[in-house]
């Protein structure tokens, strides 16, 4: 969540942000789910002139996000946010504090950043319809911004030429639970193929334990698999809702994944049916007024939605030829 989406969702009458709105239309493919887990990619600091910055030493962009932003995504479906990501300390410890107790307000489950020494448990564990679900969530960096000294475990962080730590971490809790989910915040941006120091790390985590792989940071898609009937791995989702990153078109796809799994009366896992929303993130004028809208494609392929401009719409239609190749499933 950068600038010009937060500049262009504040509403003149209330003063407050309306990132409801933005995300209305995929609001149906969510609130059926069991359980709905979304890579939480900016802090909540409070609010600010400017929500992105620059950091003049380390060159990265430094986000936030108004506060608006917790309830839109609790009243879209959204029960479980991971905060292990490379922006998780852009307002400092502080800010990463204030975070996680303003998810904790809206009742927004979270892992991957964490208030207290987690000790071994720095993940979450869910029982759902029968189901214990171990769910972790690691970044392979903080852009550069170092963790307070005394606090390490403030973010789970993972480098990838020494994982042996958070394959420990995998192994002993799938010794806890039925299911071991791991969303991982690590390669490279905009490839749409995953490098092999990232391939690697994921054929680690599946031999430690992992049943399902969730991949973020890349920005763009990258395929999907399933060694195993009991595994499926995404290397990565693409964005959600998201500015065009550096004029590319592809940063503005993205995929709500969806997952049937199964256990059976021995206690063995299965991944069942396997299905999928490409989404579209682009800006609409109405009104006199220009507004982010996230869209499902497939509902809006035939023609474009009010408002969209035809070349839009044309690029739309070019991603989801890109999604469905890219996606092992059924697209919806």
């Amino acid at each position: 969540m950068i600038g010009p989406i937060i500049r262009l969702a504040k509403s003149p009458e209330t003063n407050g942000y309306d990132f409801a709105a933005i995300l209305e239309k995929v609001k149906p493919y969510l609130t059926d789910s069991d359980i709905v887990i979304g890579n939480l990619e900016t802090p909540l600091a409070g609010r600010e002139a400017h929500y992105t910055q620059k950091n003049k030493r380390t060159g990265f962009s430094m986000f936030n996000c108004p506060d608006d932003l917790a309830p839109a995504l609790k009243n879209v479906g959204f029960d479980l946010l991971t905060t292990g990501n490379n922006h998780a300390l852009d307002r400092g410890e502080e800010g990463l504090l204030r975070t996680l107790r303003l998810l904790d307000e809206h009742g927004l489950e979270h892992t991957g950043t964490f208030s207290h020494h987690p000790g071994t448990e720095n993940h979450l564990v869910k029982e759902i319809k029968g189901i214990r679900i171990g769910i972790a969530s690691y970044s392979k960096s903080t852009n550069k911004l170092p963790l307070p000294a005394e606090k390490p475990w403030m973010v789970n962080v993972v480098d990838h030429t020494k994982p042996q730590a958070m394959l420990d971490h995998v192994r002993r809790m799938s010794k806890q639970v039925d299911l071991v989910i791991v969303c991982l915040h690590t390669g490279r941006e905009y490839l749409h193929y995953p490098p092999k120091e990232q391939r690697e790390l994921v054929r680690l985590l599946l031999h430690s334990g992992a049943h399902i792989i969730l991949g973020s940071h890349p920005h763009v898609l990258q395929p999907t698999s399933t060694p195993r009937r009991d595994q499926f791995v995404s290397h990565s989702l693409g964005n959600f809702i998201s500015t065009r990153l550096h004029s590319n078109p592809y940063t503005n796809l993205g995929v709500i994944l969806n997952l049937t799994v199964k256990k059976d009366d021995q206690g063995k896992i299965t991944i069942g049916e396997v299905s999928y929303v490409p989404t579209w993130s682009t800006q609409i004028r109405s009104g006199g007024r220009t507004k982010y809208k996230l869209l499902p494609i497939r509902q809006n392929l035939s023609k474009p939605f009010p408002n969209q401009s035809a070349h839009d719409h044309s690029l739309m239609v070019k991603m989801w030829q890109h999604a469905t190749q890219m996606i092992k499933g059924t697209a919806r």
